[in-house]
């Protein structure tokens, strides 16, 4: 891999990362590079398994999208399950009782 095919993968998994994690029901990571990281690693498992399809700079297109697709689905699963909802607090405050 070419130091500008990385640079390539690297600036497109960030922004397929910020499109897919804003389309999903969830929110963006506090650090930006976590929004890079599952993709790129998507992207990446995609052009070793499926390397097919239109190519831009050595990169072949559908494979990455659907790979960094499913790795931010992957994650929202992952951060869903370790961070469940909290309860809402009742309205009244902490010193009143319900009726």
């Amino acid at each position: 891999m070419q130091i500008g095919t990385f640079l390539l993968m690297l600036a497109l998994s960030y922004a397929l990362g910020v499109l897919w994690y804003d389309l999903l029901p969830g929110k963006l990571a506090m650090k930006p590079w976590r929004v890079a990281a599952y993709p790129f690693l998507g992207m990446w498992v995609a052009e070793v398994f499926y390397p097919h399809g239109p190519a831009f700079g050595d990169l072949h297109i559908i494979p990455i999208a659907v790979g960094s697709l499913v790795a931010v689905i992957v994650d929202w699963i992952i951060t869903t399950a370790r961070h469940p909802a909290t309860v809402p607090e009742y309205e009244g405050g902490l010193g009143t009782r319900p009726a």
